[in-house]
């Protein structure tokens, strides 16, 4: 386990010592990958003059490495230069927060700009009340799921984020920095390191308060259609065979892991707001991943929806938790696919990230 900020257990001298080396660190990936797109600028350049010229399947092909560019370009970037100034100045949870908001909105500017994706994201309805935590609980859909997350949490919600993650999460040297001043805590995805995660879980949900997100991906890891073929089958293996059922009729998901929502949920205040948060658009950046599920489309449009529920309303046995999370599950599928389809259009009742900026 792993806690992003370091613990303040540590003596003065240990962190003086891990605070140095992280910003040599930063200092030295930031130079690197400045040199990186520097000499991947004329290969960038040409695919992004050629891309509007491709085939349909071809164009979605070249996405990718112009997303992963403009990430890199944009988040990685402005991550790294802002942690090193903001570890200078030993700067506060807000200062941190802005930076994340600055990361996510340059990545979403060089990404229209240079693949013509577009980002469409919902406001939640209604909006969670300042003076309670919030828990949200989203899907899994694909690469750059826990930066989504960040900015999410940061520019929608305008709250400090919270959450686990597995450790493989930091080492893009972007998310790593930012991590600096982000208290996420991070796990080997063994089953020990499944085990410990469980226990934080808790803690984190006794410990989350106002003004504070704490995000939870309830599906565990990335879809893929291998995954979710082997979690129907692991249900059927524990005798859950209603519960593999709802999940067979749910093509564009991985079935929920009921543990670590009851854990967090169970701990934490009952005056708490839980979101579920329906994200579509960074699983079609890798088409080979999809399922029967997925029909064919450009894949260049990123959607964000919340359902908003009071935790006081929830059920807490077991068997009616799972009904309520499987049915949350169902109504997600739903909007999936039915934002895939040709009705996906612009709304005025649709806000873009722009118009959410705090920043």
């Amino acid at each position: 386990m792993h806690r992003t900020p370091p613990s303040p257990g540590l003596s003065r001298a240990a962190r003086l010592r891990a605070g140095a080396l992280a910003a040599a660190g930063d200092a030295l990936a930031l130079g690197a990958l400045t040199v990186l797109l520097l000499l991947l600028a004329p290969l960038l350049l040409l695919l992004g003059l050629l891309r509007p010229l491709l085939p349909v399947r071809a164009r979605a092909a070249v996405r990718l490495p112009l997303v992963w560019a403009a990430y890199l370009a944009g988040f990685s970037l402005t991550a790294l230069a802002g942690s090193l100034r903001l570890r200078a100045h030993r700067a506060g949870p807000e200062a941190w927060q802005l930076l994340t908001v600055r990361a996510g909105r340059r990545f979403r500017r060089l990404a229209e700009r240079w693949t013509g994706l577009r980002f469409r994201i919902e406001l939640p309805d209604p909006p969670p009340d300042p003076g309670r935590p919030v828990v949200v609980l989203a899907r899994h859909a694909g690469i750059l799921n826990t930066q989504l997350a960040l900015v999410a949490v940061s520019a929608v919600l305008g709250r400090s984020p919270r959450g686990i993650a597995k450790r493989c999460v930091a080492l893009e040297p972007g998310l790593r920095a930012l991590l600096r001043g982000v208290p996420l805590v991070l796990f080997r995805w063994n089953r020990a390191g499944r085990a410990a995660a469980l226990g934080e879980l808790t803690e984190q949900g006794r410990a989350l308060g106002p003004g504070e997100a704490f995000w939870l991906y309830p599906e565990g890891t990335n879809y893929s259609a291998a995954r979710r073929a082997g979690s129907i089958a692991r249900l059927r293996a524990r005798g859950q065979h209603a519960l593999a059922e709802r999940a067979e009729a749910m093509p564009h998901l991985l079935p929920p892991h009921l543990p670590g929502a009851r854990a967090v949920l169970a701990a934490v205040d009952p005056s708490a707001v839980v979101l579920v948060c329906g994200h579509t658009g960074p699983e079609r950046l890798l088409p080979w991943m999809l399922g029967p599920g997925y029909g064919p489309g450009p894949g260049d449009l990123v959607r964000l929806r919340w359902w908003s529920y009071r935790l006081d309303q929830l059920p807490t046995g077991p068997e009616e938790f799972a009904d309520w999370l499987y049915g949350s599950w169902e109504q997600l599928d739903a909007w999936i696919a039915d934002a895939a389809g040709p009705a996906a259009r612009p709304s005025r009742h649709r806000r873009r990230t722009g118009d959410l900026d705090p920043a």
